[in-house]
């Protein structure tokens, strides 16, 4: 059964081709159970760990995709993060010329932990019946950090609506500019 034709050799890509290698079976099996959207963008993801002259091969994408999956569980977090990525390192490469893949996934964990205020939860009308045991100083770093995050998020949503100069003074707004020049540096400097 033929899948597609290659837009550079024009040769056909056939369903029984792919199967017949293990690891490119092991890899169309993660990336079709992937939720939350991040089967797409892991797709885009992987490209940017190809060799410029030559192609990546499905063994690798599965060993990438399983140290991946190791440092991060799926989450719409991590689609946009992928997603992000992708979009980020293929601009820097148009503007710098630079074409040379990625080698680990340190990019990523900085846009990672750049977006993860946006997806921070909200425990707001919702009530919690029992949370996780931690000591007291864990907890309350935790706390900390996650009000924090928070913060943040809400300060975001209330530029969109506001503007910066309707925010500045409220609590939090600090947080949010430092929050805000963490996104450009990772932006800048891949």
């Amino acid at each position: 059964m033929k899948l597609c034709r290659c837009p550079i050799c024009h040769s056909d890509l056939t369903l029984e081709a792919l199967m017949e290698d293990e690891a490119g079976r092991v890899l169309l099996n993660k990336i079709l159970n992937m939720g939350y959207g991040c089967g797409s963008a892991v797709v885009g993801y992987l490209g940017l760990f190809k060799p410029a002259k030559s192609t990546l091969s499905n063994s690798r994408a599965v060993r990438i995709l399983d140290g991946l999956l190791e440092l991060y569980d799926c989450s719409h977090l991590l689609a946009h993060a992928l997603s992000e990525t992708v979009e980020q390192v293929r601009k820097n490469r148009r503007e710098g010329g630079r074409c040379e893949p990625l080698s680990n996934h340190n990019y990523l964990k900085k846009v990672y932990e750049s977006c993860r205020p946006q997806f921070a939860p909200s425990n707001q009308g919702r009530r919690v019946d029992k949370a996780p045991q931690y000591d007291s100083q864990e907890k309350q770093a935790r706390g900390a950090e996650e009000k924090r995050l928070n913060n943040i998020g809400y300060i975001d949503r209330l530029v969109k609506l506001k503007g910066v100069e309707g925010c500045r003074g409220l609590h939090g707004f600090e947080d949010w500019q430092k929050w805000q020049e963490e996104k450009q540096n990772v932006r800048t400097n891949p």
